[in-house]
């Protein structure tokens, strides 16, 4: 039976809240593969002994989808968050488009062939900032309104918009309102599939470059009817999870009818400088509480980023299922 269209079951069945996958890009590092790289979470792909069937790291990936999908994810990702031509092209042997085309391509149907026919499959694009490393900063430079973010977009979403594998296109951790008003500018002609934003938001609440949840509302109003008819979920990914609710409710408050989607990370606790994480010491939070809570405050897709687990997607949708049916 086809997958009734996300936009469509989500209007249909207001109580539905979908459950994503969790931190790929981590969960393959603690599985083995070394993501260290540039193209991130990407990197194995390039190999062309990845694509061999007896390959130990494609064997890695299918596991970790099929992990997450047992778990009790409905809603999974492609490995691409750092795969912008931009990011392939100048750190790995694949220089062309077409070259590029082919990798996008490969990548995507493996993961449809990993999750099914019944699964809803993300394309996942990271923000301009992931190429630079500042998506956790905002700090596009003095003239972030001058940037040509189109352009430096249009090859994966292109590919994309092509993909019949493809259900929803993700701009992830987009970290400045410029990059925002530029996606939201785009019409069908451009963004041709249902997609979302999620946002890259500090623990204080505010967008990484400062601006706050209700500045963004009160853009979104004001594009009204002139935005994509696409623009299917806004939401916050890649936060504190002790923050993350919090968070997700300023922005149901100022965008009530809004669908909302949250994937935080795992509460752990990143040292940059050492770069090792540290266990969470907020112990009063549990997947459980936070889960709820995100529901009240209108999500419609809950997940994890980064270090959160099959173990952790399965408490949330044991949360799921237990605070919206």
């Amino acid at each position: 039976m086809a997958r009734l269209a996300l936009k469509q079951l989500l209007q249909e069945n207001p109580r539905k809240v979908l459950v994503l996958d969790g931190g790929q890009g981590t969960e393959l590092e603690r599985r083995g593969i070394n993501v260290a790289n540039p193209v991130w979470s990407t990197i194995p792909f390039i190999d062309d002994a990845f694509w061999s069937e007896s390959s130990a790291e494609r064997k890695i990936v299918e596991e970790m989808y099929r992990d997450f999908m047992k778990a009790g994810a409905e809603i999974l990702m492609t490995v691409t968050y750092q795969a912008s031509f931009k990011s392939v092209s100048e750190n790995t042997p694949i220089t062309t488009l077409s070259e590029y085309n082919s990798l996008l391509t490969r990548i995507v149907d493996f993961a449809r062939g990993c999750v099914g026919e019944d699964k809803y499959l993300i394309g996942s694009i990271g923000s301009w900032g992931a190429h630079v490393c500042c998506e956790f900063t905002g700090d596009y430079g003095p003239n972030p309104e001058t940037i040509d973010y189109y352009e430096y977009f249009k090859p994966q979403l292109e590919n994309f918009n092509k993909s019949p594998q493809i259900d929803v296109i993700a701009f992830e951790t987009i970290p400045n309102i410029h990059e925002i008003k530029a996606i939201l500018s785009w019409d069908e002609t451009i963004l041709s599939k249902p997609f979302y934003i999620g946002l890259s938001v500090d623990d204080n609440g505010l967008l990484r470059d400062g601006t706050t949840m209700a500045e963004i509302a009160e853009f979104i109003k004001s594009v009204g009817d002139k935005i994509n008819p696409n623009f299917t979920l806004l939401g916050i990914n890649c936060v504190s999870f002790n923050t993350s609710s919090d968070i997700l409710a300023s922005i149901h408050k100022v965008l009530p009818d809004m669908p909302l989607l949250v994937y935080p990370n795992s509460g752990e606790v990143y040292d940059a400088e050492r770069k090792v994480w540290h266990p969470n010491g907020d112990k009063s939070n549990t997947w459980d509480l936070v889960v709820k809570r995100y529901i009240e405050a209108g999500a419609r897709v809950i997940g994890g980023c980064c270090r959160t687990t099959p173990e952790d997607i399965t408490e949330v949708s044991e949360a799921v299922k237990k605070y919206s049916e």
